[in-house]
């Protein structure tokens, strides 16, 4: 067992790292101050609130590829009373570095009519990934689509990370959306985005605690452009980023991307935002990004229900239940099952 000593040890460090006992110093190391919290007033919004999410589960792995259950989709708010979900994908994806082109390219030339897409090496690691957060761009685009001028759309995750190798979509999808009169937004629940001089700090959390002292009790926003943060956020050319709080009575505090032609009404976008993020099942996060997510998620029983489809299917075609297990069941699955044999 692990000494308490190295435990208290690696506490301290902990510690370090994610604790912020000095708002002056945040403030001079990043540049940030109190007028850089601007108050949102949330404003009540009786326009269409899409809000876009993804799941992906895999069924099975055999080293050299893999198996994935995805969905994706959106649902769909009046005001802040849902009125549906609809299901944009959901099919098996096969991740496989020789033959994944052809799936990809019937999506970006059939619906973005865009050009097939080449991974490098190491982003093939990342098939089933990169093929889920097409899927999402599909859903965010018919959204645009089914959408009014005036409406918001709301993005479960943020954009900048993505420019590519699906930076083409999104700025197809933004494009789409300025002509429309769309308001689109990013809003992500962690990030990685950091602040210290010494060592690496959580950016988002300590910020959520430091306007606890600055700004404490509103929702408000911080426009992150030119502040001393990593990654530096003036890099995204597509738009600004943000962090705000959408409840004065929430702890919690979500990065939010906006697209450049979001910025000229962005306290109008954050006011229907904010306007939507009060309800007591998820008080401070929009109702629709926590209803979307319900909806659309992909469950563990439903993945172990197809995995059994599967190995039926298999069997069907003639491949003995060893041949199927010995290629698609993990070894060190096997080894769990091993019951230890009493002494």
């Amino acid at each position: 067992m692990l000494d308490k000593s190295r435990l208290a040890i690696i506490a301290g460090l902990i510690r370090a790292h994610i604790s912020i006992s000095d708002v002056e110093k945040y403030c001079k190391e990043t540049g940030i101050s109190r007028e850089d919290f601007v108050p949102i007033s949330p404003r009540r919004f009786d326009g269409q609130v899409f809000a876009i999410d993804g799941s992906n589960v895999v069924i099975c792995d055999w080293s050299v590829a893999s198996l994935n259950l995805i969905r994706a989709g959106y649902a769909v708010y009046r005001g802040t009373e849902w009125q549906r979900t609809v299901i944009t994908y959901d099919d098996i994806f096969l991740a496989d570095c020789k033959s994944y082109v052809q799936q990809f390219d019937d999506c970006l030339e059939g619906i973005f009519g865009l050009k097939g897409i080449v991974l490098k090496d190491a982003e093939l690691e990342r098939l089933s990934s990169y093929f889920r957060e097409l899927q999402e761009y599909v859903a965010l685009y018919d959204a645009v689509y089914q959408a009014d001028p005036g409406d918001l759309i709301l993005y479960d995750g943020g954009f900048t990370w993505k420019e590519l190798p699906l930076g083409d979509v999104l700025r197809k999808i933004f494009r789409a959306a300025e002509r429309k009169g769309v308001d689109i937004l990013g809003i992500s629940k962690s990030s990685s985005i950091s602040w210290g001089e010494e060592v690496s700090r959580p950016f988002l959390q300590n910020t959520a605690y430091a306007a606890g002292l600055l700004r404490p009790g509103v929702p408000w926003r911080l426009c992150l452009s030119k502040k001393k943060v990593n990654p530096d956020p003036d890099k995204w050319k597509g738009g600004k980023i943000y962090v705000a709080r959408l409840d004065g009575r929430c702890e919690h505090a979500f990065r939010v991307d906006a697209p450049v032609h979001v910025e000229d009404r962005i306290d109008e976008a954050l006011g229907k935002l904010a306007g939507c993020s009060c309800s007591a099942e998820c008080r401070g996060y929009p109702h629709a990004l926590f209803r979307a997510h319900r909806d659309i998620r992909i469950t563990d029983q439903e993945g172990g229900f197809l995995m059994l489809r599967l190995m039926d299917v298999l069997g069907e075609m003639g491949l003995s239940e060893a041949e199927v297990r010995g290629a698609l069941l993990d070894f060190h699955d096997v080894i769990e099952m091993k019951q230890r044999k009493p002494a």
